[in-house]
């Protein structure tokens, strides 16, 4: 009886995690888990913490824009020793 090994088409081989990718994995589940920790030892500072960088955030993505179409057009110039002057423009699209 003839045995033939089993071959798989090469695009399906295993490819081993990357370092970096599993190092990082890795931190992001301690960070995680840490977070998650402290959230239930402590949680009217989570709630207090969470309850204000969704401010935060709502309050950025209102006042950006605004501040963009108010400094439109606006151009100051900047020395910068050793480099020369440097202009800066807003420009909100």
């Amino acid at each position: 009886m003839t045995q033939y090994p089993h071959l798989r088409p090469r695009s399906t081989d295993p490819k081993p995690p990357s370092v970096t990718s599993s190092l990082i994995g890795g931190i992001a589940f301690l960070l995680g888990t840490l977070s998650l920790l402290v959230a239930v030892s402590y949680p009217v500072y989570a709630a207090t913490v969470a309850i204000t960088i969704g401010l935060a955030v709502v309050v950025l993505r209102r006042a950006l824009p605004v501040l963009g179409r108010r400094l439109r057009g606006y151009m100051t110039e900047l020395d910068v020793p050793g480099f020369g002057t440097v202009e800066i423009r807003v420009n909100s699209q």
